[in-house]
């Protein structure tokens, strides 16, 4: 083995025993500190860019969807416009997939008549001609005094 190699390895042996020594030193007098500190930031809902500019009236509302051959939903928001007080409407979701748009409109003739069918708002019902044609409720004008009067 060549010198080089030899002072090599006494060198690493060297460091080994200091190390090991070094540690032994040490452990009597080593403190562990027990004390965790975590902070907890509160969740925060994403904003919802839809809704700058207007003031809920219905956040959460939940409409079947016409066809006779599913029991999904459309889910929808109605709101005022914060600007002239506008009555408007979006969808927020559509249950079991389907393209719709998020944006508010003052009509949404997709979907909108679900909506106005639904329990909550119930201003349509379904005609005795066919699921997809629709007649004003019977309490029609009283819903719709109770729905305008939630602004």
């Amino acid at each position: 083995m060549s010198n080089k190699k030899k002072n090599d390895v006494a060198l690493e042996n060297n460091v080994a025993e200091i190390d090991a020594l070094e540690i032994e030193a040490t452990q009597d007098i080593v403190e562990i500190d027990e004390t965790v500190s975590k902070e907890v930031k509160p969740e925060v809902p994403a904003i919802d860019k839809h809704l700058l500019g207007y003031s809920l009236i219905v956040e959460n509302g939940k409409a079947l969807k016409l066809s006779p051959k599913t029991q999904n939903h459309v889910f929808y928001q109605i709101a005022t416009q914060d600007d002239d007080g506008s009555l408007h409407i979006r969808l927020s979701g559509n249950e079991g997939g389907g393209l719709h748009s998020k944006e508010w409109v003052a009509v949404n003739a997709a979907f909108l008549a679900a909506v106005l069918r639904s329990d909550e708002i119930g201003l349509l019902t379904q005609s005795e001609k066919s699921v997809f044609i629709h007649k004003l409720s019977a309490d029609y004008e009283e819903r719709k005094t109770t729905l305008l009067n939630l602004k």
